[in-house]
């Protein structure tokens, strides 16, 4: 039996290390990626398994013909999972970043999953074979920026708060399809995502002027000290196989110190990011 998963995102990264994943274990996958070029590289990396679909997440008719694509080629086989990885990230100051800039993330990191969801589900939740018995499931690649406001990554922090709010309503939404929505949670995992963010422009004002140099340095840290994408291998396949899930994976190092912070009272926090704010950006007056 063809079991296949839908990857969006896939060409780099948490994406198209997801795609290897699976494919080891002898799923097919569906690849998004917005290239010819990018389709031609995991032809060549995956051959035969990998079916890679030219869709831009935020252009409607390219998913809607991705999804007749995708049907012709799974046939009678099964999709068992879509997973929502496309994603981007724009930094900068609240007061600064350009409304166009806000757009473009939503309409990435949100708006992409919804698009993508919605034209993806007949085909998910169509009646399963006679013995197939393998879960269905729906995973939003959310981020730690999902539960943890961190300054300067605005756009990013909101679409992923309203990626996880998203996540909670589909889920229960679901329970009458007995399909799954899965949220993975990374912190610092060593994508070229994070170099995309250096290479594009950051939004501040002059007050905010010493923040840049600050900035680059985090994101040079997070690709020096963040997991391996190989840390995210088995929640990626207990998310797709396992018969029982949570609602959240957090991926990240020292979960605990995370998970304490976030039950710490909300002047305790602030108190500790302005403090560090001061002392590494030297950002005034507090």
């Amino acid at each position: 039996m063809r079991r296949f998963i839908l990857i969006t995102g896939a060409s780099s990264g948490i994406g198209r290390h997801t795609a290897e994943i699976f494919i080891r274990k002898g799923y097919e996958v569906l690849a998004g990626v917005r290239s010819r070029a990018d389709a031609e590289k995991l032809k060549d990396s995956f051959g035969s398994k990998v079916h890679p679909l030219i869709m831009d997440v935020t252009d409607q008719e390219s998913v809607d013909a991705s999804v007749l694509e995708a049907e012709n080629i799974v046939s009678d086989g099964s999709l068992v999972a879509v997973i929502n990885n496309a994603g981007i990230v724009v930094s900068g100051a609240v007061l600064y970043v350009p409304m166009e800039a806000w757009q473009r993330v939503f309409d990435v990191n949100l708006m992409g999953v919804i698009r993508a969801t919605q034209a993806f589900f007949p085909l998910l939740s169509k009646p399963t074979q006679v013995g197939d018995h393998h879960p269905r499931r729906i995973i939003n690649m959310s981020s730690v920026s999902g539960l943890f406001g961190s300054p300067f990554l605005g756009p990013y922090v909101a679409s992923k708060f309203a990626l996880e709010g998203l996540s909670d309503s589909l889920r229960r939404e679901l329970y009458m399809y007995d399909i799954q929505v899965v949220l993975i949670e990374p912190g610092s995992i060593i994508t070229p995502l994070w170099n995309k963010a250096k290479e594009n422009p950051s939004y501040f004002g002059e007050e905010y002027a010493t923040i840049i140099d600050f900035k680059d340095k985090v994101i040079q840290r997070n690709l020096e000290t963040g997991l391996p994408l190989q840390a995210m291998d088995k929640v990626l396949l207990a998310s797709v196989q396992h018969q029982k899930v949570r609602a959240r994976y957090l991926i990240r190092a020292q979960k605990w110190k995370f998970k304490l912070i976030r039950m710490l009272p909300v002047k305790w926090v602030d108190r500790m990011v302005r403090k560090k704010l001061q002392e590494r950006s030297g950002i005034r007056p507090f």
